[in-house]
């Protein structure tokens, strides 16, 4: 995958993850749902521009929490809701 320089294509894989987690948390053993996750989610970290790791680590941190994979909320903050309607979609 090419490298993700824009928050549209940040948010466009975003938005494919948060397809992808409740078939995962659906088909899959709890225990190997993170592996999983995190092997669909490895191009979009591997490919971010630093400006936006903080961004995508919240919104990935915040759906697995949402998806029940991982418990509570990211670091005491709100978890935002969507793409580029998201509070968030702004940072970097």
């Amino acid at each position: 995958m090419a490298r993700m320089n824009s928050k549209a294509d940040i948010d466009t894989e975003i938005a494919r993850l948060e397809t992808v987690l409740p078939r995962l948390v659906a088909e899959l053993p709890p225990e190997e749902v993170l592996k999983a996750f995190a092997a669909e989610a490895e191009a979009l970290n591997a490919n971010a521009p630093a400006e936006h790791e903080a961004y995508i680590a919240r919104r990935l941190n915040c759906m697995l929490a949402s998806a029940g994979p991982v418990p509570g909320e990211t670091e005491g903050e709100p978890c935002p809701a969507g793409g580029k309607d998201s509070p968030l979609a702004s940072d970097g």
